[in-house]
């Protein structure tokens, strides 16, 4: 019986023990931008990665009473830790990790007809503007899994990755005194209410990520 869990504890070890391939190159395509990462294999069950992502989008939403034109800047690096629990079986990871950068939503209240409805109440735009601005936290943490980074597997293939990163976004709301007069302040205080609300929605970014990567 001995000499079975002797014979049974060296297969093991040596199952343990086999290589692991050290670097990698990948990129890939996500819902936070193109991206472009160096991973290294601490052991053939741990990987750790860095990378930068990012990209630039223009569109329009309405918050409360008020129509946007907003710009997104998604630009940031993230620092990754993959875990395979059975990377001889299937290269599934878990992966947890940290995005930093200074991502943000920039919006401009837009105005058609020379007036702003604020919180029901029109008033006249006088020739300025409101603008707002959202800015999610400079270090956000990050919780998914996915598919790829395999550290025993050399050379080329694909990697899948999907996950969430965690950040209450900061809002600024800059309204003109003249405008603030015109509406009152708890008209006022209602639309930034209702934009608060609109970007605490993005407190839970999804990421999905796709990509080919290269590994020596």
């Amino acid at each position: 019986m001995k000499m079975k869990w002797a014979g049974c504890f060296v297969i093991l070890m040596n199952f343990a023990a086999q290589p692991a391939h050290a670097d990698e190159i990948y990129g890939g395509v996500a819902t936070d931008g193109i991206g472009l990462g160096y991973g290294h294999a601490v052991t053939r069950y741990a990987n750790l990665r860095a990378e930068f992502d990012g990209f630039a989008l223009s569109r329009s939403f309405t918050a409360g009473d008020l129509r946007y034109d907003a710009h997104l800047d998604l630009y940031h690096g993230g620092l990754y830790a993959d875990l395979f629990p059975a990377p001889s079986v299937v290269p599934f990871h878990l992966t947890a990790g940290l995005i930093i950068g200074g991502d943000n939503i920039d919006a401009t209240a837009t105005s058609m007809t020379g007036t702003y409805r604020i919180n029901g109440v029109t008033v006249p735009t006088g020739g300025e503007t409101i603008h707002a601005k959202a800015k999610f936290p400079v270090v956000r943490p990050y919780f998914g899994l996915g598919f790829g980074h395999n550290p025993s597997h050399r050379g080329l293939s694909a990697f899948f990755d999907a996950g969430v990163a965690f950040g209450k976004p900061h809002v600024d709301f800059d309204v003109p005194p003249n405008i603030v007069a015109a509406a009152g302040q708890s008209n006022v205080d209602a639309e930034e209410a209702n934009l608060r609300d609109k970007a605490n929605r993005l407190r839970f970014y999804p990421i999905v990520k796709i990509g080919a990567t290269y590994r020596f």
